[in-house]
């Protein structure tokens, strides 16, 4: 099932830009310090694009303050145009806020300033008929003991434009979510035990599991869909879990991934067709 330390408005931004749960990426976040050369100069606002093919796909800003740089993927642009266009706006947005924030900072208290960073990342991660699900990972360092990162997870239908959720493709969401908790805490204490080479007993990680994770907190937490085995299909859904939510900050976060199968009997009429086969899950 995300989101500094200058402002109360600094932590407001990374819980914005993040929601509450976590993804751990392939290397840890780290301090963008150490930069070299001179600032860039401040430029002229970018004048707003014509037509939504002349959104750029990135952006990114480097000085001796902060470095950043926002990423919508190719592949949602081709998909839902408008709404890559609003990510992209919106990352940028973050990245002018963070950036206000270290110059400042930068300029009161100059011995002890380290350089800020930003990262966004938002792909697309399966589509099937007129939803589509979406995945967003941000880094963020604001001079502390360590970065800070987080995934967001979201659900849209294309026919409509809105964000949906879960729940809304479910006909009794409840029953769904008491046949999807068992799979979700073997599959934690599966994962656990796995990340710790063994070392850990899968009926005690699974017992913590259940300590931490509920039905009502499964169904409000960090949830997307999947892509299948089969074509123009879903083949489950995954839930993110922040560091500290079902372990230790030091384990990361988890991702965990339930078949279709398990809660296929409980999807509304509308949406059954669009789930099938097994989920396609990252290596």
């Amino acid at each position: 099932m995300l989101k500094l330390a200058v402002s109360v408005a600094m932590g407001a931004l990374i819980l914005t830009a993040c929601g509450k749960k976590a993804e751990t990426p392939d290397v840890e976040p780290t301090p963008a310090t150490g930069i070299s050369g001179e600032a860039e100069p401040a430029s002229a606002p970018e004048a707003e694009p014509d037509s939504l093919a002349d959104v750029p796909h990135k952006a990114e800003v480097s000085n001796e303050a902060f470095v950043g740089s926002v990423t919508v993927g190719d592949s949602l642009f081709e998909v839902a145009p408008a709404l890559a266009a609003e990510l992209m706006k919106d990352g940028k947005g973050r990245m002018e806020a963070m950036q206000s924030d270290a110059e400042t900072y930068k300029e009161a208290d100059p011995e002890y300033f380290r350089a800020y960073s930003l990262s966004i990342e938002w792909t697309l991660a399966a589509k099937a008929g007129d939803l589509i699900s979406i995945e967003g990972f941000t880094s963020a360092y604001t001079g502390g003991a360590h970065g800070n990162y987080g995934t967001d997870a979201r659900i849209y239908d294309l026919a409509s434009g809105k964000e949906v959720f879960l729940r809304d493709l479910l006909a009794d969401p409840d029953a769904a979510m008491q046949d999807a908790l068992p799979v979700v805490l073997s599959e934690i204490a599966r994962l656990r035990s796995e990340k710790s080479g063994g070392s850990g007993s899968e009926a005690t990680f699974r017992g913590e599991a259940a300590d931490a994770v509920s039905v009502d907190s499964l169904m409000e937490g960090e949830i997307g869909l999947v892509a299948s085995t089969e074509a123009d299909a879903f083949g489950g859904f995954v839930v993110h879990f922040a560091p500290y939510e079902i372990a230790s900050y030091a384990e990361g976060a988890y991702k965990v991934v339930v078949p279709q199968t398990v809660f296929h009997q409980f999807l509304k009429p509308q949406y059954a067709g669009l789930f099938a086969g097994e989920p396609v899950t990252e290596e």
